[in-house]
């Protein structure tokens, strides 16, 4: 992503690293996934991907590039989010863009109850659970009410709290910050 980044013109919106990969980078490699969803305009994206030697795939969305084993998918021009709620983490390749963990988990629990998507339930409680203390719960709550997801963030908060009275956890999640770190989400090496 910081490679794609450093690779379009310096002026505008930088693209954004959105979905399941997001997911990894913020959960420190608890998912793996085979894509990269990026939120940018896909006529700047295009070109950089294309002189890379991806080639577009099936769809109208998707760079694929084989002998990497990586794709992009291109999954618009506007960030369905917080631009201000956005993470920036500085890597030796430059900055990337990641979407805002609030939104992200708004988003997966949209996925979840609209595609009927578990896994995504799943990914929402992780990435709630990693990061509850440092959460804007106020915002989340507005989003969810705008989206239709009220009813699954509130059985979030209850999967949360159910998990605290239990007093153990069935699995291990990362707290903290995504690998390279941010000042919003309290790291050393941020670029907001």
């Amino acid at each position: 992503m910081a490679l794609l980044t450093s690779a379009l013109p310096k002026r505008g919106a930088r693209p954004v690293l959105v979905g399941g990969s997001a997911v990894e980078v913020y959960l420190d490699g608890v998912l793996r996934t085979g894509d990269m969803d990026v939120v940018h305009e896909p006529r700047a994206l295009g070109p950089v991907l294309k002189a890379w030697k991806f080639d577009l795939g099936t769809g109208l969305r998707a760079w694929v590039n084989d002998e990497l084993g990586l794709a992009v998918d291109m999954v618009g021009g506007k960030l369905a989010g917080s631009a201000e709620r956005t993470t920036t983490i500085t890597t030796d390749y430059g900055p990337a863009t990641i979407i805002g963990v609030e939104d992200l988990v708004l988003k997966r629990l949209a996925s979840a109850k609209h595609w009927k998507a578990p896994a995504d339930m799943e990914q929402a409680y992780l990435l709630a659970k990693a990061f509850e203390e440092r959460l804007d719960w106020a915002y989340m709550e507005a989003e969810a009410a705008r989206g239709l997801v009220s009813d699954y963030l509130e059985t979030l908060k209850r999967m949360l709290a159910d998990k605290r009275a239990s007093g153990n956890s069935s699995r291990s999640v990362r707290r903290g910050t995504p690998r390279g770190s941010t000042s919003r989400l309290g790291g050393a090496k941020s670029t907001k």
